[in-house]
């Protein structure tokens, strides 16, 4: 609200309804019982959440301190994103991993890891696309490590490791992976070490003939152990399936929406639209398309009606930065927007309050997707009586 405007009074309609949520009969009284986290009647609904941020924009007193009470409650997410694993059908097998490192070995004059040269690598790789990966992961590096380690060296490697791959992209990636395994990798501060595998880090070994030891005897379960000490479990397979996590999330919106007989347009589902298809409905010409605009929800008439932004934070810092970009959404947006935020970063961030007031209180989470269905369903008729009202107007 413009400083340069007088506060909009508070409806007598929403002045009754944050006095009935409490036992109380003034509004002073009955917005520090809220803000107190007192039980309310009805629970806290969006309606209840709409008339607090219309009370806040009034500037009746006690309205702050009750919203920024109800929006901690309100965005408190319980989906744990470490608890839970998607796309578990993209994992590795550990066979597959020893069937290319016993590509190798066959490709080798010695029959052994210890005789291991770029040209083995490279044969080796012809045969079983996994080769290169299954060694960078010997050297302790990801696929993306061990590009960008080539790529400061002046050379690209494919896009994905599967190739087509060049000699001298194979002789690269292969200096790269020998040097930390022969440890020869000089480290960057005094007082550091060059970043190895757990397993040749704390045994001490500098050749390709204990690396063979390994991948002939195996390694003990504590090294296993250690390994997820260091390296956190399952943590490299989330990073590379974190949008699944937004993706199932927008799943859900659109079954919420389709039960409340809600049409929309969306990035995923049935139907399914680029997200430049929902930026035209959406946001006003010129300006950037968020990456968390996910659904469009349509009037009965088919006019664009309320868009819907998905964002999953498990940590404060994720969120913090997400909300400075949905602060700055509001006036990029041709439509009024919704947002569902889910992950246990939410709740405790200042910003998360701004939220609230910036949206009117359009927040929800993975509880509250059927007050969102409901509300879209509310929206689409208003936006279906304006669109007509404009028509007669014309005419």
């Amino acid at each position: 609200m413009s400083v340069l405007q007088p506060p909009t009074p508070l409806s007598h309609e929403q002045h009754a309804l944050l006095v009935a949520a409490t036992p109380l009969s003034n509004l002073q009284d009955a917005l520090n019982w809220i803000a107190e986290q007192r039980p309310v009647a009805g629970g806290i609904t969006h309606r209840l959440l709409t008339a607090l941020v219309h009370a806040a924009d009034a500037a009746v007193p006690g309205a702050e301190a009750a919203l920024r009470a109800i929006a901690r409650q309100v965005l408190h997410s319980t989906l744990d994103t470490s608890a839970d694993l998607v796309s578990t059908k993209t994992i590795v097998a550990p066979h597959r991993y020893q069937e290319a490192l016993a590509e190798v070995v066959r490709r080798t004059p010695t029959s052994s890891l210890s005789g291991i040269t770029p040209q083995a690598v490279g044969a080796a790789q012809a045969s079983n696309t996994l080769v290169v990966e299954a060694l960078a992961l010997v050297a302790g590096l990801s696929w993306r490590d061990l590009r960008d380690r080539a790529s400061a060296r002046g050379t690209s490697l494919p896009g994905e490791s599967t190739g087509p791959w060049q000699s001298s992209q194979i002789r690269c990636a292969f200096a790269i992976i020998d040097e930390i395994v022969r440890g020869q990798v000089k480290p960057q501060l005094a007082g550091a070490v060059g970043a190895r595998p757990l397993e040749l880090l704390l045994e001490g070994t500098n050749s390709w003939s204990a690396v063979d030891a390994l991948y002939r005897d195996g390694v003990s379960y504590g090294t296993l152990l250690a390994q997820r000490d260091v390296g956190s479990a399952w943590s490299a397979h989330r990073n590379r399936t974190n949008t699944e996590i937004s993706r199932l999330i927008v799943v859900n919106v659109l079954s919420a929406l389709s039960e409340a007989g809600v049409s929309y347009w969306s990035v995923e589902g049935p139907g399914a639209v680029p997200r430049s298809f929902l930026a035209k409905q959406a946001v006003q010409s010129g300006k950037k398309t968020p990456g968390q605009l996910s659904v469009v929800t349509k009037s009965p008439d088919g006019r664009p009606a309320c868009a819907v932004l998905v964002a999953v934070a498990r940590d404060g810092g994720t969120a913090r930065k997400t909300a400075a970009t949905f602060l700055s959404l509001p006036e990029s947006l041709a439509l009024p927007a919704a947002l569902v935020l889910v992950g246990t970063g939410w709740a405790d961030r200042s910003e998360s309050d701004k939220l609230v007031r910036a949206y009117g209180g359009r927040i929800f989470t993975e509880h509250t997707l059927q007050e969102l269905a409901v509300l879209a369903a509310e929206m689409s008729v208003i936006s279906d009586t304006i669109g007509a009202t404009k028509s007669l107007e014309e005419r």
